[in-house]
């Protein structure tokens, strides 16, 4: 890892669901609606900055300065609430955010006990009142696992499918799970993204990789106190540059339990065929 010597923290702010309703079989990614307008309404008291993914991705490569106290609000998914509960705050404190959606699951009716998803509309909606829409990928594949056709497919898809449905550019990505590697971020460039956002709970600043930008996940019970320490710089660590350890272990198993699913798959018997009538 290299070091880092930041003058300008910048807190990432990465959310998933505004509601008080289970999401993936648990509420720790559930920020309830009360909670949300509240931070929010933090934000605009404090007088910060928000901008986009893609702003700041602008700032990161040294096309403009950064704004005095920046701060960002990001979504992940692209859950129902996301226009629904979450847009009506926004627009009530006057914050824009970045939204980034998986894009197979738009518009589409969840499986029996799965979460509902924004449609097409909603995201319309969203775009037109200056939230950036990104992507999450086609599937919301951990794409550091991926062959590096099936990569290609997860990044490249979930863009051309967002630009000729909403008629807009779609600059920035936001690595599914936070997983990435130096061969996903090059995919992603090559894509045509200009901007992609990592997690590692840390805090953005100058010197951060606009292909791995810091975010800092928000959880249900990270309440108002939680959220203004954040917003000062206190009680995380500041972004580093390159992988730790342990997430190239992490990455490594990960890699070899996949391999062995899809070799148990291959040698699964093939199911017997129907008996004819």
């Amino acid at each position: 890892m290299s070091p880092v010597r930041p003058t300008t923290v910048v807190p990432v702010l990465g959310y998933h669901s505004i509601s008080d309703e289970y999401r993936d079989g648990t509420l720790r990614w559930s920020v309830s609606p009360s909670d949300f307008g509240e931070q929010m309404a933090l934000i605009r008291e404090r007088g910060l900055t928000p901008l986009t993914v893609s702003r700041y991705g602008a700032m990161l490569r040294g096309e403009a300065p950064l704004p005095p106290r920046p701060v960002l609000i990001t979504f992940d998914d692209g859950f129902a609430d996301l226009a629904d509960t979450a847009l009506p705050m926004l627009r009530r404190y006057g914050l824009t955010a970045t939204a980034y959606v998986i894009t197979s699951r738009l518009g589409v009716a969840p499986p029996p006990g799965g979460d509902p998803m924004v449609d097409w509309d909603g995201l319309q909606e969203l775009h037109a009142h200056g939230v950036e829409i990104g992507s999450h990928s086609y599937t919301h594949h951990p794409l550091d696992c991926l062959r590096p056709r099936e990569l290609r497919s997860e990044i490249v898809r979930s863009r051309s499918e967002l630009e000729d449905r909403l008629r807009v550019p779609v600059l920035s990505f936001a690595y599914p799970y936070g997983y990435h590697s130096p061969a996903v971020r090059r995919a992603v460039w090559a894509a045509g993204y200009s901007s992609a956002c990592g997690v590692k709970n840390a805090l953005s600043h100058e010197e951060d990789d606009v292909f791995a930008i810091a975010r800092v996940l928000i959880e249900r019970d990270t309440g108002v106190g939680g959220l203004d320490a954040l917003l000062d710089g206190r009680g995380w660590p500041l972004a580093w540059r390159g992988e730790q350890l342990r997430t190239r272990g992490w990455r490594a198993y990960r890699r070899v339990r996949t391999l062995a699913r899809s070799v148990r798959l291959r040698r699964r018997p093939a199911a017997p065929e129907a008996r004819q009538a």
